[in-house]
């Protein structure tokens, strides 16, 4: 890699940072060009050099929080053979995820309807979907594609509880792990620890 690539690499990841800054503390309103590049230490041509307009930056930013996202529940979810345990982890994973990352969910979620990101919104929420589908299948569930969706939605709306109350929602986990359980019809029903 050329010193000109490393530094354009080094530029865009500046950029990225500094949008996570400014999510955490001024949400998506807070979301301006201006304030990314004075932020980022750059000059505002800079910003159009590595992203044609704010949506694409919006989606980067998205992007850079679902890889994060995916890595975590595809470690957690790894050692488990598909069912319903798997697919607690995995959803364990993400919900830690999102409140570690609390800024970034927050400007998500404002940002997932924004027509310059929502398709892509959806086709990561489709993709989280899909890595739950053999587990509500192992859990005796035909209609397995539909089930992970609904799953997937139950997850989202607790990480949105917790979003809003900054904290991890004990409750709210072990009752998700319940209604799993009592969606599990395959009779397998291991201590998930």
């Amino acid at each position: 890699m050329t010193a000109r690539a490393a530094a354009a690499l080094e530029t865009h990841k500046a950029l990225l940072d500094a949008g996570l800054e400014i999510a955490e503390s001024h949400g998506l309103a807070g979301m301006s060009v201006n304030r990314v590049v004075a932020a980022a230490g750059v000059a505002k041509g800079t910003f159009y050099v590595h992203f044609p307009d704010r949506g694409a930056f919006l989606s980067a930013l998205h992007e850079r929080f679902h890889a994060l996202a995916t890595e975590a529940v595809g470690a957690a979810m790894a050692p488990h053979p598909p069912g319903r345990i798997r697919l607690q982890k995995g959803m364990e994973a993400y919900l830690d995820v999102c409140l570690q990352h609390n800024g970034v969910k927050a400007l998500l979620l404002e940002a997932r309807n924004d027509p310059s990101v929502e398709g892509e919104v959806a086709a990561r929420t489709a993709m989280f979907a899909a890595k739950a589908e053999p587990d509500l299948r192992a859990m005796g569930w035909a209609e397995a594609e539909q089930a992970a969706r609904l799953v997937v939605a139950m997850s989202a709306e607790l990480s949105l509880v917790e979003l809003t109350s900054g904290a991890c929602d004990p409750t709210g986990r072990r009752v998700l792990g319940e209604l799993l359980e009592r969606l599990d019809s395959s009779g397998d029903h291991p201590d998930p620890a």
